[in-house]
């Protein structure tokens, strides 16, 4: 039981490099994912959004500790639990970031991630159906669309931030300071495209390539300073298999974490605590959690949204069009409209992202009145959390804690955003379509009063990052070929590794992280 290369999670990261490394047909790769498969038609249709998202079988649905500054409530935080991970279950919305995030990360002591460094790896991995462009790739295995049925409510609200002098640009992940454009989708022929679809069903007949669903990691297995295999439980048995090269952690921010302080690996105190022998000393292990916090501004319309389009005889007839030509609310994407503002001319980027969307965030979603969203987000949040286990039992869900308020920075930014965003939604929709501010209430003029919306009301995006940061300082967990500091035989590949979150949506920067690890991997292990 034996293999060249492991890989520990078959989401974003995950399967796009057990793709990429088993087409060296000398490379035995084995991918271990502890969800199923992808076979639920809720996955692919993306009206079945909502569906998919919520779902206890196909999101991990981690439950974070109550938040100070949220009054005590407790976030949920979603991660996908089915081959594609993540990919399976998001929004559909690619992004690649600004260049001033990877600028960051080169800051942080990790040379070779610059926004250009990283453009290969973008363009490696996707195949766009929009305007050509040089930093565009065509023939890559993630079909990228523009979404070309815009909602006219979600354009009157785009428009109206252009008319106070947002660009509008064509093409808004080529390396933008700022802008605002029509959502680009990972699509293909209306289907959701996650990394399963784009990536593992094309290698799954690999003789080389072995994957098991329904597979739970318990611990990685550490000998004398080397990874040299994993122990999982399947289908009631467990089981440990070696790595004759590498394993590859690609757990996501949550469980990559997770998964090394269950084995050992992290800060000891820590892991003593839980009776957890330590393996190897990483105090960073679980640390740095990184999240966009976001707000959700919201206004009525005299049309129909999606707020009625998933109902009755609307919902019967979005449903006969998608079955006929993959088309209408059916396949859309979570929002229409991604924006990336200056909260202040002078800025160098955009500080905070707008996303537009053509539904109405009621109190009770069986709510059908129709509504229009913006919701907003600091590009860079400069809170922090972590990740740490809650037991010694591989079964226990971890503990997360953050504030998702408790940086003022961040705060002042939302309410900035917050502002802007209600008057564009009353310059656009409320001229357009009678639009009637409803969320947040009238009054809601004070910082004060902004505050306490956010309280109530603030959300994550569910983009989380950095607990296994890479860089070249003491608490961080990966050096900038991502193997793990002073183990060999280790190496993690997925958003954890990022020193900070990057602006907008992260699933199109963990999938070209997983790009480049396969090129780091494939050197390593030579």
């Amino acid at each position: 039981m034996s293999w060249d290369h492991i890989i520990v999670g078959g989401g974003s990261g995950g399967a796009t490099l057990a793709a990429r490394l088993s087409e060296d047909p000398a490379r035995r790769v084995l991918l271990l994912e502890a969800g199923g498969r992808d076979w639920s038609p809720y996955i692919h249709i993306p009206g079945f959004l909502g569906n998919v998202m919520f779902s206890n079988t196909l999101n991990w649905n981690y439950s974070g500790e109550p938040d100070a500054s949220l009054g005590g409530r407790a976030l949920v935080w979603m991660a996908g639990r089915v081959l594609g991970g993540s990919s399976s279950i998001n929004g559909m919305v690619y992004g690649r970031g600004l260049p001033g995030d990877y600028k960051r990360w080169v800051e942080a002591g990790n040379p070779g991630w610059s926004w250009d460094e990283m453009l290969p790896y973008f363009r490696r991995m996707e195949s766009w159906s929009g305007t050509p462009d040089p930093s565009r790739g065509t023939c890559g295995p993630l079909q990228v669309r523009p979404f070309d049925e815009t909602h006219a409510v979600c354009r009157s609200v785009m428009e109206a931030y252009v008319a106070n002098g947002l660009p509008f640009v064509g093409d808004y992940a080529a390396g933008i300071s700022e802008g605002i454009g029509i959502t680009q989708a990972t699509q293909a022929g209306g289907w959701r495209n996650s990394t399963a679809a784009a990536y593992l069903v094309p290698a799954r007949r690999r003789p080389n390539l072995t994957i098991f669903p329904y597979a739970r990691v318990e611990r990685l297995e550490v000998e004398h300073g080397r990874c040299t295999g994993v122990t999982f439980t399947r289908k009631g048995v467990t089981q440990t298999v070696r790595a004759d090269r590498e394993v590859t952690v690609c757990a996501g921010a949550i469980g990559s974490p997770r998964l090394l302080m269950l084995s050992g690996i992290g800060a000891p105190d820590a892991l003593r605590q839980h009776g957890i022998t330590v393996v190897h000393r990483l105090p960073g292990v679980g640390q740095h959690l990184n999240d966009h916090v976001n707000a959700k501004l919201s206004a009525s319309v005299n049309v129909p949204t999606y707020n009625s389009e998933r109902f009755g005889a609307r919902k019967a007839l979005n449903g006969v069009r998608f079955l006929l030509d993959r088309a209408g609310p059916a396949a859309s994407p979570a929002n229409h409209v991604q924006g990336f503002v200056k909260s202040e001319p002078g800025l160098a980027e955009a500080d905070y992202q707008v996303q537009i969307m053509a539904v109405g965030f009621n109190a009770d979603f069986a709510d059908r009145t129709n509504g229009v969203s913006v919701v907003v987000s600091p590009c860079r949040t400069e809170t922090r959390g972590a990740v740490t286990l809650r037991s010694a039992d591989p079964r226990d869900p971890p503990r997360i804690a953050i504030e998702m308020l408790g940086n003022p920075r961040d705060v002042a930014l939302l309410i900035e955003g917050c502002r802007h965003a209600r008057e564009m939604l009353e310059a656009g929709p409320g001229r357009d379509f009678a639009g009637k501010m409803f969320l947040p209430a009238p009054g809601t003029d004070s910082n004060a009063a902004w505050l306490s919306f956010l309280r109530e009301t603030a959300g994550i995006n569910w983009h989380p990052t950095s607990t296994c940061r890479m860089g070249s300082g003491p608490d961080d967990v990966v050096d900038a070929s991502l193997a793990v500091h002073g183990l060999s035989g280790l190496s993690i590949a997925d958003a954890s590794v990022m020193p900070s979150v990057t602006s907008g949506n992260t699933n199109a920067p963990t999938i070209a992280i997983a790009e480049r690890a396969a090129d780091f991997i494939s050197v390593r292990t030579a």
